[in-house]
């Protein structure tokens, strides 16, 4: 069957139509919600954006999650998925309302970045759950396709949402704590929204099994320690799975330290630092071609995938990676970067399309939603740690020779083991 045939074929699950349209508004949300947190935190006139202020800003969101999240994900193999979406996208509504009004008041910005933690956390229990909830919507053969068209089209509307929050801005007058504090409400109402959509899928759809139930009260901690123990001993248990988690530390590293520098080279290269809403512009720009990236590694990954094994894709769209982080070590202009970007945007994204459908094959059902929670604090917890590598490497204007340097080396190295590395062929762990 053609790419487009397969396409077609998913699409035509009621079942996926719905979980895409809850991922897809409730990404939209983000990215207004995201534009607006950056530009309260790192593109107001009021503040100065450094390597140390982004990395600090992304420790404070992301960490919380990644020391919770494990245990999250043990829910999402115990409870109604359905209802995470419900009853999550519903929080984050009204903890983004409450976002909205702190960065109104003269509350201290730590404020504002504590509720902060708990919306992107929540996020987080979303994307999960959205992970874990794909098979239960689509043959096992159609994943590659279905995990090529949800993350990718959900970072579209992300990127969507970065430029009307960026476009509403303008309309709004531009920098300023009252107009980012609009936009926060608009995200808040966009996540309601998302909530809404999820009350069309059936209560049971998403699964767990119905005999899958939380233990008693007095039992929980320590039954969910043990179960995620479990999880982790699936995963290892799965070379397939293991490589897969491995591969995404060390590209996600290698995305958060490009994130960083791309974030500075916006805010204090390609526009003055005290023009906030040109620094602004310039890092939606970067996200525009991101997303455009993103795009075409989705597109394409599933016709690579009918020829070539999934850790070969993965070890060319690396290869890439590190050529493309050579070829724009030494100009590090505007236009070069962007064309860089490109190809970054579109590696990573073959990346994960490619890890969600090991995953989703390799790993039963009963431990999906702890191996997709676990995945995600990977994925979390590499940015976050580039980033403070970032806050002491990368210089404030964003340019660094040795930096893009060691990031291809990074990502040639990784590509060259997955080369060299048999196809191992495992069975999903804990199936029966």
């Amino acid at each position: 069957m053609s790419y487009v045939g397969d396409v077609a074929t998913v699409l035509r699950g009621s079942g996926f139509r719905r979980l895409l349209s809850v991922r897809m508004v409730g990404q939209l949300a983000d990215g207004v919600f995201q534009t607006a947190l950056a530009s309260y935190v790192l593109f107001s006139p009021e503040r100065q954006a450094d390597a140390r202020s982004i990395a600090i800003s992304f420790a404070i969101l992301l960490l919380p999650y990644c020391l919770l999240g494990p245990f999250v994900g043990v829910f999402i193999d115990r409870w109604s998925r359905r209802q995470i979406l419900v009853v999550t996208n519903f929080l984050r509504a009204v903890l983004v309302a409450v976002i909205a009004l702190i960065a109104l008041s003269s509350a201290p910005e730590v404020a504002l970045l504590s509720v902060g933690v708990l919306a992107i956390s929540a996020n987080r229990l979303v994307l999960s759950a959205l992970g874990a909830s794909i098979p239960r919507v689509v043959a096992l053969e159609n994943v590659v396709t279905a995990n090529a068209i949800a993350p990718t089209l959900g970072t579209l509307c992300t990127v969507t949402g970065a430029g009307l929050g960026v476009g509403l801005r303008a309309v709004l007058g531009g920098a300023g704590d009252t107009n980012d504090a609009i936009l926060i409400a608009v995200a808040a109402g966009i996540y309601l929204c998302a909530g809404a959509l999820a009350l069309r899928i059936a209560y049971s759809a998403l699964g767990p099994e119905p005999s899958q139930e939380l233990p008693p009260a007095l039992q929980a901690i320590a039954e969910v320690a043990r179960e995620l123990r479990d999880g982790i001993g699936a995963i290892r248990e799965n070379a397939d799975a293991s490589v897969a988690f491995v591969t995404t530390g060390i590209q996600r590293f290698c995305f958060g330290i490009a994130t960083v520098s791309a974030v500075l080279l916006a805010r204090n290269t390609f526009s003055s630092s005290t023009n906030p809403n040109g620094g602004l512009t310039g890092l939606a720009q970067v996200l525009l071609v991101v997303g455009v990236g993103f795009y075409v590694g989705a597109v394409i990954t599933p016709e690579l995938s009918r020829f070539f094994a999934p850790q070969k894709v993965i070890g060319a769209a690396l290869g890439l990676a590190a050529v493309t982080e050579v070829a724009i070590a030494t100009p590090q202009t505007k236009l070069p970067l962007l064309i860089g970007v490109f190809f970054i945007g579109m590696a990573s994204q073959i990346t994960k399309v490619c890890v969600d459908s090991i995953l989703q094959r390799s790993i039963a059902d009963d431990f999906r939603g702890r191996t997709f929670s676990l995945y995600d604090v990977t994925f979390n917890a590499a940015f976050v740690l580039a980033a403070a590598v970032g806050a002491f490497v990368v210089p404030s204007s964003g340019r660094s020779v040795s930096l893009s340097l060691f990031t291809a080396l990074l990502y040639a190295l990784t590509a060259t083991w997955l080369f060299r590395r048999p196809r191992s062929g495992t069975t999903p762990a804990g199936a029966h």
